[in-house]
């Protein structure tokens, strides 16, 4: 399937899933959406009327979207004639429906059949540089080398000094995958990789074997996975903030990109892929920036903390039109970067 369509149906999902979540929360809190679109305008066409609700197809396929009346506390269906509690459930609804998006594909993941780290020997294979040498032999996630150069493999840091100790030549790997050993593969260690990139390309650790589980099993699991890249997402902005490591943001290219790399990958890894974008999605939206829906549930914390006391309605307005200029520059800038990272 060529790329922008593995492109589409990822980030398509992502953001139809958190869409759906508003408009959900909407509905049960009583307040009036106008349309629930699929993708973005222009319309092409009107689906059906749900109550008061007119769902729509739409032209750009990037998920979707909700039209609701939000600004007019005098307004019966209006969000902003809700209660605070109310109204910070249904902003705070699409971002919950990507943590149920991504604990789901994790745990379809788990129930399938996913790599897990293990006892024994070997060096599990946990990330594939793109254009290295690793990619270029056939190596992919999951695998785990077990010989290099004619040598068993005993555990990764072996691996690491049997790869420095051919840098310039030619070596011969055995990987098993899926629990069956390959034909060799022959690659050649770079002696000056790129930045952030070893010899050949490769993330290793302890060995992996591919484990299936029952639900109950693997929905727990799954969730421990959406814990564990929240953690190591803030542990990498806590690094970038510190400076010990570079502050990257990708933009549309970026991760069109990113999800063509996985797709090659297989079904299972670009489930992954998925659901860690939609934990990136639900961390980026709660951020308490104008225009996103962390920069809403402000507004209706300022209210709480000024004891019922609204900000006007057109003045937080105001603030998010503003806030929506800034961001739209923002992704401007993002993408041009990335333009020039992978094109320039």
């Amino acid at each position: 399937m060529p790329g922008l369509i593995w492109f589409l149906l990822v980030f398509g999902l992502v953001v139809f899933a958190h869409e759906l979540g508003h408009l959900v929360a909407a509905k049960l809190a009583g307040v009036t959406v106008t349309e629930f679109g699929f993708g973005y305008p222009p319309r092409l066409v009107r689906l059906f009327r749900w109550r008061e609700t007119e769902v729509t197809l739409n032209l750009l396929p990037l998920g979707g979207f909700v039209r609701m009346a939000e600004d007019d506390p005098s307004a019966p269906g209006s969000l902003a004639n809700k209660r605070r509690l109310t109204r910070a459930a249904v902003l705070a609804a699409g971002a919950l429906m990507n943590i149920v998006l991504a604990v789901a594909l994790y745990s379809i993941t788990y129930m399938v059949g996913t790599p897990v780290p293990v006892e024994g020997a070997g060096a599990g294979v946990y990330m594939v540089g793109e254009n290295s040498p690793a990619e270029q032999a056939g190596l992919l996630p999951g695998d785990t080398i077990v010989e290099i150069a004619g040598e068993r493999v005993r555990d990764a840091e072996q691996a690491k000094a049997l790869i420095e100790a051919h840098l310039g030549r030619e070596l011969t790997l055995i990987v098993r995958r899926d629990g069956s050993e390959l034909p060799p593969l022959s690659l050649v260690p770079r002696a000056n990789p790129p930045p952030n990139e070893g010899a050949v390309g490769v993330v290793i650790d302890l060995p992996l074997e591919t484990r299936s589980f029952p639900v109950w099993q693997a929905v727990p699991k799954g969730a421990r996975a959406v814990r564990n890249v929240i953690v190591g997402l803030f542990r990498t902005i806590g690094e970038a903030i510190r400076g010990t490591i570079a502050f990257e943001v990708s933009g549309p290219i970026g991760i069109y990109r990113a999800t063509v790399e996985v797709a090659h990958t297989g079904i299972l890894r670009l489930l992954e892929f998925t659901a860690f974008l939609s934990t990136n999605l639900f961390l980026m939206n709660l951020l308490p920036l104008p225009a996103l829906d962390g920069g809403r549930l402000v507004f209706v914390l300022l209210e709480w903390l000024r004891g019922g006391k609204r900000v006007p309605p057109e003045k937080e307005g105001l603030v998010h039109a503003i806030g929506m200029m800034l961001l739209i520059a923002l992704m401007l800038v993002v993408t041009v970067f990335d333009y020039q990272r992978y094109f320039g």
